[in-house]
């Protein structure tokens, strides 16, 4: 586990950091993919995680160049992932470590995903008790790998930028962080792994209790 012990706050990432929720959007997208005839390029989508769909229709729209109607892709994608019930189980280590340090940090989450989705996602869990706030897609206008979502997280949780933590399982998001002036431990298959420090010149184990 990582030693926690200099941060005030700690900002978790949602879909795959602490619920495996990207296996639904990753469905998802290749029913969609697979409706309007586009390349479904599993691994390349899943380093997008972390910005709302609209914005990976139009980075996909791009890669292939395609004059697709990009609000018909985004609403079959939302669609799609809206008609799968069950999104996600927690993340036992992310999930473990969130239980430790609730009652001893300030505790939120920035996530890309909208809203409504971000609450399907957390309603069959009790995250929302353990948490203060959450920043959703909806709520900043830059989204990551801008630094906005998770500096307002800190704002609302009364915190600066170095006093907090960023918890994230994609490289977008640890630019988000980084960019953020905070420290970022990196979620990879459902283990934590690497730690990357807020000025980004290095990455490597982060210290261990």
């Amino acid at each position: 586990m990582p030693k926690l012990d200099k941060y005030k706050g700690i900002i978790f990432d949602l879909d795959g950091t602490l619920v495996n929720s990207m296996v639904a959007h990753a469905h998802a997208w290749e029913q969609t993919c697979q409706k309007f005839g586009i390349p479904y390029d599993k691994e390349w989508l899943d380093q997008l995680g972390g910005m709302p769909s609209r914005k990976v229709t139009q980075e996909i729209l791009k890669r292939y160049d395609l004059t697709l109607d990009a609000q018909q892709i985004t609403s079959d994608k939302i669609a799609n992932f809206e008609a799968i019930e069950h999104k996600g189980d927690v993340i036992p280590e992310t999930y473990a470590l969130l239980q430790q340090q609730y009652l001893l940090k300030k505790i939120g989450i920035g996530t890309g995903a909208q809203a409504k989705h971000a609450r399907a996602i957390l309603k069959t869990t009790d995250i929302p008790s353990m948490i203060r706030t959450i920043v959703t897609s909806d709520d900043v206008e830059n989204h990551k790998p801008n630094p906005d979502t998770f500096l307002k997280v800190a704002s609302q949780l009364e915190l600066e930028p170095s006093d907090c933590v960023v918890f994230e399982d994609t490289i977008i998001g640890q630019h988000a962080a980084t960019s953020a002036g905070m420290d970022c431990y990196m979620v990879e298959n459902g283990q934590i792994t690497k730690f990357v420090p807020a000025n980004g010149l290095e990455v490597g184990s982060g210290p261990e209790i």
